[in-house]
């Protein structure tokens, strides 16, 4: 693989594109995100006041609980929801039941030269069918 391309585990079928959002804490759907805006409003979190809607949601894991998927849902309901989701583990089976409902492809565990270059606003290509991540350059 080359510096723009990365094979991570695909999780949740699917495939977007979008710019994506980094963040270096764990994210829970069930509590630190407003449903009708997308805005992150857990203060625990670095993204913050930060939009979800449309990105590419690059987290190092989830925290969840067993309601998270509607939460997850409500957020595509509301069309205020990830484009897709790649974390450096498994998200909880909650999360992961969200995102099939949602469909929000998964990718976990993308090669470790990926987490290295990454900046917020990348344009990325997550393919939740095969595990491939991709750069774009448009």
């Amino acid at each position: 693989m080359n510096e723009s391309a990365w094979q991570g585990r695909a999780v949740v079928k699917g495939v977007a594109e979008g710019a994506a959002l980094v963040s270096q804490t764990a994210l829970s759907f069930l509590g630190d995100l407003d449903i009708r805006s997308g805005r992150v409003v857990g203060r625990s979190s670095d993204l913050f006041d930060e939009c979800v809607a449309g990105r590419i949601l690059v987290l190092p894991a989830s925290r969840g609980s067993a309601g998270a998927w509607r939460f997850l849902y409500q957020l595509k309901m509301h069309d205020t929801h990830p484009a897709a989701l790649i974390l450096r583990e498994m998200p909880d089976p909650s999360v992961t039941q969200g995102a099939m409902l949602a469909d929000v492809p998964v990718v976990v565990s993308p090669e470790a030269t990926f987490w290295t270059g990454l900046r917020n606003g990348d344009m990325l290509k997550v393919d939740g069918n095969t595990g491939r991540i991709e750069r774009c350059r448009w």
